[in-house]
């Protein structure tokens, strides 16, 4: 296993040729304890990698306390025992997960690999993913949708993270840690259901193993395939990245957005995705509806200012040819929701609006639907059709002919008007809210949807009067609010 480890690292060209600090993550359970033990086997003075020293890593997630003490202490001391620097760092899952609204398998993630880039300081990170995990992967990709770059899977080298464990399976891991004598240690988390990627693992796979009893073999030949595909497109990212990106930082990044739109919508779109993987520990957080989005905000033939609110705590703003992509911390968030930025809400498309717990979704009616509707506005009591669609809070349809293609949300500012439903004159805001008896604590976290400079719609309260449904009326549009999480 050593031999072909080695092999498949120059193959790769996973090691630096000048050596230097590897740093190792080491969760302590048989993958990263086989990893480890490979690696000081190759590495250090008189052996093959002779100029190349370990250091090891380890996250304690507070997940499973007392245990998850524990594990961090037998980590500290195998290092010690094998005469290797070691890093613990601590962070407490939860308390991120809630804060940031991510899932804990979300939250982890993000904290381990900024934990690692911390230790690392620019050195190269090798962590124990192996083929079992590649599957895993490249399923979960699949459920959640994805392009090219998603269904290649995990690759044996992306930036500064290096996988040379991708070569083989959970059960070569585990038969080399019983040979050595080594003791991995047991996370009773890897059984718990109500992780994603062990559902996938229990459940999923099982299954799809009944329908092809070779399906881990076709998944990782198709993304060996992609991996080729995926390269090349590297090759052209990178031959762009300097006329396109025009300033680069840890947490931002600035784009010419003439250079871009010059570009296919592909390389515009793997541009973007690494753009948001540089912010975002080296895995981008972008669905094909978040690509739709900043498309959207970067046609606009606008001088105002547009702002996107992005998964893995990215803001995208645009004002004229000046474009940045930023990760912004809790403060910097709470900022822009004390600034009462708009952010864009494309027709169709979805934007969480910042510093609420609220989503806007714009949604096309469907046209069986319209038809019915527009059927009922024509032949029946129109006042009374009109109020039956806008009567549910959280769920309006609305006449689309004056409407922009792309919509604007914030939450309110002061002297902000509408029209309510059934009245021939604009109310402020500040009004309606104290006559419809919402909660001073509330008022600041309802949307405001704008078409233009007009309000179109008091999320959750009232649309405007001139937005309705009329016997005249003859596209639709519907609007609807969704809570995310609570206040």
């Amino acid at each position: 296993m050593r031999d072909a480890l080695a092999a498949f690292i120059d193959q790769q060209r996973l090691l630096p040729a000048s050596g230097g600090r590897l740093v190792v993550a080491v969760s302590g359970g048989a993958d990263s304890l086989c990893l480890l033990h490979l690696l000081r086997s190759l590495c250090g003075s008189g052996k093959r990698y002779p100029t190349l020293q370990l250091h090891v890593a380890h996250l304690n997630h507070r997940l499973r306390e007392p245990v998850s003490s524990q594990d961090a202490a037998a980590v500290a001391e195998l290092a010690r025992t094998w005469g290797l620097p070691v890093t613990l760092g601590e962070e407490d899952i939860q308390v991120l997960a809630k804060r940031d609204h991510l899932s804990l398998e979300e939250a982890a993630r993000e904290a381990r690999y900024r934990f690692l880039r911390r230790v690392a300081a620019g050195d190269p990170i090798a962590v124990a993913h192996h083929q079992d995990d590649q599957v895993e992967t490249l399923v979960l990709h699949w459920i959640r949708g994805g392009g090219i770059a998603s269904m290649s899977g995990l690759q044996p080298r992306q930036q500064d993270i290096i996988r040379p464990l991708l070569i083989f399976t959970r059960a070569d891991t585990l038969a080399y840690c019983a040979q050595h004598g080594l003791t991995p240690l047991e996370d009773a988390s890897n059984a718990d259901l109500r992780y994603q990627r062990n559902r996938v693992r229990h459940e999923l796979l099982p299954l799809l193993e009944q329908l092809n009893p070779n399906i881990c073999a076709t998944l990782l030949r198709n993304s060996e395939v992609m991996q080729v595909d995926v390269a090349w497109i590297e090759v052209q990212v990178d031959q762009h990245w300097s006329a396109v990106i025009s300033h680069e930082e840890t947490e931002t990044i600035a784009l010419r957005r003439s250079a871009l739109l010059a570009l296919p919508l592909s390389l515009q779109r793997h541009l973007w995705r690494r753009a948001s993987a540089n912010l975002c520990a080296g895995q981008s957080p972008f669905e094909l509806r978040h690509y739709t989005l900043i498309e959207q905000a970067l046609s606009q033939e606008t001088g105002e200012a547009l702002t996107l609110h992005l998964p893995g705590q990215l803001h995208f703003w645009r004002q004229g040819e000046q474009v940045l992509l930023k990760r912004v911390t809790e403060q910097q968030s709470l900022q822009i929701v004390q600034n009462n930025t708009e952010v864009i809400l494309p027709v169709p498309g979805e934007v969480a609006v910042p510093g609420t717990p609220w989503l806007v979704r714009a949604e096309f009616v469907s046209a069986e639907e319209e038809a019915e509707i527009l059927e009922s506005l024509r032949t029946k009591d129109v006042t009374r059709t009109w109020h039956k669609l806008a009567s549910n809070r959280y769920s309006v349809y609305i006449d689309r002919i004056h409407l922009d293609s792309v919509l604007r949300v914030r939450t309110r500012r002061a002297g902000d008007r509408i029209r309510p439903l059934g009245m021939a004159h604009g109310k402020k805001v500040q009004d309606i809210c104290v006559d419809q008896h919402i909660p001073r604590q509330e008022r600041d976290h309802i949307p405001l949807i704008f078409s233009r400079a007009q309000c179109i719609w008091l999320g959750g309260v009232c649309i405007d009067d001139r937005v309705r449904l009329t016997g005249e009326t003859r596209h639709l549009l519907h609007l609807t609010m969704q809570r995310r999480y609570d206040m």
